[in-house]
Parts: structure tokens; C-alpha cells; sequence
């Protein structure tokens, strides 16, 4: 007994420090993504060259997993819209919507990727509606219309809001994502699955090169190269890698439980790092966004204990930034 508790304790605190690895580096991708536009980068070159720099380690993990034997082409047409909706709707919403609002509230926005997950899982009648679940996503929803309309600390307009309802479509991107994904997880690795589809996305991503782009890579500076692969290597395919190995470490119910702290810290690294204001309209509408998603996403002691005995390989590596 001593040998084994010996041996997992260890496993667990290397679990633990991969996803808190994890949470920093999704946390200041905001940041990053927000001085690459600010320094001139187009919003689609940032998202071609984050995944241009990623695509050869999802490639290797492709080829280490396997492929993915026996797709049919049904699944194959599936496939390429989990691949467009999670690289080219999730980065170019986001992208797009940064370079028109602080990185901060891009953050917060983001976050309602779950809860938007959940309002279509229950609307298609994937999910049973419960009571938690109509109180979290009414708190949540009604905390990104605070950050959206109150969050800059300016006076409401159509202006201030542009980049927020930009970034409004990166959720709902990975939501469907999310949706259309789910029947392809009984019949394929997940590890296999989310490396196609990361290059599939990167392929979606090639008929946006222009002359903007080459310029992107020739004209680059050392800082906004070290920025890109930041994206590129950190936050996108280690990244993946150390969530993966938390998850198979912690099992998905505690280590969702710490992707509640990445926008919170995503919001700090932006006040610190580009001086972003932190209204408090925007400290409140935060907290009511994450305590809603966590309250939407609570499970019962139930749960709790059949997604632990789950063996859960891995999980996709899009639900940050």
C-alpha cells in the first residue's frame, strides 16, 4: 500500500503542475494575441502562423497515434467541419474581436464557451435540462452583457461593443465544434481526433495567405516572433500535450474545475503587462460569468464519482485561446 500511494502521489502533483501550466499559458495568449495586433499583425496571420508553427507537432501526433482507421466519409465531412469551426470560426472571432477591445474582456467572453456548449446541448436535447442549469447560464449571459456593454468603463455604444460581439463568435464556434464532435468520440481516439482536426483547421487557414502574410514573416521582429511561437509551441501544441496529461491525471472533473482561473488571470496579465483598466463593471460581470458556467457545469456526487472511474485518454486542446 505504502509502495503504491508512493508512486501516485507523485503522478498526481505532476497532474496538477501540468494543468497549472496549462491555465498560465492560455491565460497570456490574450495578452500575446492582443501586441501581435497591436504591433500591426493582420488578425487572420496571427492565426495562420500560430497553427503554422503547431501543425508539425499535431502532424506527429497523428502519425504516433495511429491516423484514424476505418473513417468513412460521412465521418471524414464531419471531421472537416469540427477542423474549420474550432481553428478557422474559434481564431479568427477571437483574433478579429481582440484587435477592437482589451484582451481582458476577450477573456471573459471566451470563457462562455461552456455555457454556450451546454444552452445548444440542451436545446438539441443531447442534455437534461435542470434547474442549476437554467440559474448558471441566465448568470452567466447576463454577465457577459455586463462586460460587453459596461466593462470598458466607456459610455455604451455600438463602438465599444464591436470587439466584444466579435469575440462573441469564438464561443459559439467551439460550442458547435463541441456538438458536431460528440458522435465522432465513440468511434475514433480522441488524441488522433483532435490532431486532424487541428490540421484540417490549419488547411482552412491557407486560402487567407496574402502578401500581409509573407510580410508577417519577413518583416517580423525578434519580440513578435518569440510572440508567435509563444501561440505557436506553448500555448497551442504544449499546451495540448499538458492538458492531456492532467487530464489522465486528475480526470475531467477536477481539472475543469482549474479553467475557471484562466480568465480571471487573463483579465490581471493583461492590467499588468499592456495596462488594461479594470473597471469594476468589469470585476463583476467576470465573476458572474465564471460562478455561472460553475454552477451550470456542478455535478452531483454521482457524477462526480463515474467520470473518476472513467479512463479518460485525452481531450481536445481548443478550448483556450
Amino acid at each position: 500500500m505504502r509502495e503504491a500511494r508512493a508512486f501516485t502521489l507523485p503522478m498526481a502533483a505532476r497532474a496538477h503542475l501540468a494543468i497549472l501550466v496549462v491555465v498560465v499559458l492560455w491565460a497570456g495568449s490574450f495578452s500575446v494575441i492582443k501586441t501581435l495586433l497591436d504591433h500591426g499583425v493582420a488578425a487572420v496571420d496571427v492565426a495562420l502562423l500560430r497553427y503554422a508553427v503547431a501543425a508539425p507537432g499535431f502532424a506527429l501526433v497523428l502519425w504516433r497515434a495511429g491516423g484514424l482507421p476505418g473513417l468513412t466519409r460521412r465521418d471524414a465531412a464531419r471531421l472537416a467541419a469540427v477542423g474549420l469551426l474550432v481553428v478557422v470560426g474559434y481564431h479568427v472571432f477571437l483574433n478579429l474581436g481582440t484587435g477592437h477591445t482589451t484582451s481582458g474582456i476577450a477573456a471573459l467572453v471566451v470563457a462562455l464557451a461552456p455555457a454556450m456548449t451546454l444552452a445548444l446541448a440542451l436545446s438539441l436535447g443531447l442534455d437534461r435540462l435542470l434547474v442549476r442549469h437554467v440559474l448558471g447560464l441566465g448568470i452567466a449571459f447576463a454577465g457577459v452583457a455586463i462586460v460587453i456593454a459596461l466593462g470598458t468603463g466607456r459610455e455604451i455604444s455600438l463602438q465599444s461593443a464591436r470587439g466584444p460581439l466579435l469575440v462573441l463568435g469564438a464561443p459559439l464556434s467551439f460550442a458547435l465544434y463541441n456538438v458536431v464532435l460528440k458522435p465522432l468520440l465513440a468511434r475514433y481516439d480522441l488524441v488522433a481526433l483532435t490532431a486532424a482536426s487541428s490540421l484540417i483547421g490549419m488547411a482552412g487557414l491557407v486560402p487567407f495567405v496574402r502578401g500581409s502574410t509573407v510580410d508577417a514573416v519577413t518583416g517580423a521582429t525578434a519580440a513578435d516572433a518569440a510572440l508567435i511561437l509563444y501561440l505557436g509551441v506553448l500555448a497551442t501544441f504544449l499546451g495540448y500535450i499538458l492538458w492531456n496529461a492532467g487530464l489522465r491525471g486528475l480526470g475531467p472533473t477536477r481539472a475543469v474545475t482549474y479553467t475557471y482561473a484562466i480568465s480571471p488571470l487573463a483579465v490581471l496579465i493583461g492590467a499588468v503587462a499592456l495596462g488594461e483598466t479594470v473597471t469594476p463593471w468589469l470585476v463583476a460581470g467576470g465573476a458572474l460569468v465564471v460562478g455561472g458556467i460553475a454552477l451550470a457545469q456542478r455535478t452531483s456526487t454521482t457524477q462526480r464519482v463515474a467520470a473518476g472511474a472513467r479512463v479518460w485518454r485525452s481531450a481536445p486542446s481548443h478550448g483556450e485561446t
